[in-house]
Formats: C-alpha cells, sequence, structure tokens
C-alpha cells in the first residue's frame, strides 16, 4: 500500500502581503538583500513563494539596469505612498 504524506504549511496571509509590500518599496541592494532574508525566513506555500522570488529576482533585475542606466533617485514609483482603506476616511 502507497501512502502519500502531504505537507501543508499554513501560510498567515497578512505576512505575504507584507512582503509583496516590502519587495515594491526596494530601493537598493542592500534593501533588496534584507527584504529577500524576510523571504527566505517566511512560511510560505510553494505558490507565494515563487511569487515572491519572481517579484524579487524582477526587482534585482531592475535596480540592475538602473545602475547601467546611471539613473539615481527613488525607483519607478516608489515615491508613491501607500495607504490603508482605514485611513481614507
Amino acid at each position: 500500500m502507497l501512502l502519500s504524506l502531504t505537507v501543508m504549511i499554513v501560510m498567515n496571509a497578512s505576512v505575504y502581503f507584507e512582503l509583496v509590500a516590502a519587495v515594491a518599496k526596494v530601493d537598493s541592494e542592500s534593501e533588496l538583500t534584507v527584504v529577500a532574508d524576510r523571504v527566505s525566513a517566511a512560511e510560505l506555500d510553494g505558490l507565494a513563494r515563487k511569487v515572491l522570488d519572481r517579484a524579487l529576482r524582477a526587482r534585482s533585475e531592475a535596480l540592475a539596469l538602473r545602475g547601467q542606466l546611471g539613473v539615481g533617485g527613488t525607483f519607478g514609483g516608489s515615491s508613491i505612498e501607500t495607504t490603508s482603506l482605514s485611513s481614507t476616511e
């Protein structure tokens, strides 16, 4: 008899969304390293980890491109502040 063991990771959705926001705000290689470490340490399901790893890779490539082009300042749209729905009273 073949016994299938399934490991289920219960993910905290708020942690996932905090990490998504953190990746979006990355504006330097040092910030990228800190956020990548947070992603590595987080308990995430497979799909969430893949999404965040892909976002980190894209952000890393964008930072490298910005460096090659010699463009300074904030990274594409980082200056836009995010607000929660509760603060739009």
